[in-house]
């Protein structure tokens, strides 16, 4: 059905371009070592609820693509919906395994911000780069997932 679709595609768009723009000022802040800014952004984050929206998103998503298939006419085990399965399980993955120490460092720069911590152990042990290697994974493994949903090619 034409709004199942629909609404999958809107409902992924709209996940992708809130993890993919915090992600984005994330890295930044976190290459440059920029306590001030990363509490920012963390607190934006938490104050208008993105991460709430961008997973409310995922997961509409994800039964709107459901819905897509079982009422489509399509094999859920295509093979081009099984690479889309396990790529949205990396996606799960890099965000559990990264995504969760970048947030972490984002609370810890609120603390320090607010005087209730030193700003000097913010980052810790996290390197520089961490945030970015967050951003290009995850910009990966949607490109993959929308090349795989277009051309379809297993």
């Amino acid at each position: 059905m034409p709004i199942w679709k629909a609404l999958h595609v809107l409902s992924m768009f709209t996940m992708v371009a809130i993890f993919i723009g915090a992600e984005i000022f994330y890295a930044a802040a976190i290459l440059r070592r920029d306590v001030r800014a990363l509490a920012f952004i963390q607190s934006t984050v938490e104050r208008w609820y993105l991460g709430f929206a961008a997973l409310g998103g995922l997961l509409a998503g994800i039964v709107f693509g459901l819905l897509t298939a079982l009422t489509g006419g399509f094999d859920v085990l295509a093979g081009w919906l099984v690479a889309a399965y396990v790529l949205v399980a990396l996606f799960f993955v890099n965000a559990a395994v990264i995504g969760e120490k970048v947030v972490r460092v984002g609370k810890a720069a609120i603390e320090a911000e607010a005087g209730r911590a030193p700003a000097e152990s913010v980052f810790g042990t996290l390197p520089a780069n961490r945030g970015v290697v967050l951003v290009l994974v995850n910009m990966l493994i949607f490109a993959a997932i929308i090349a795989d949903m277009v051309l379809k090619p297993f």
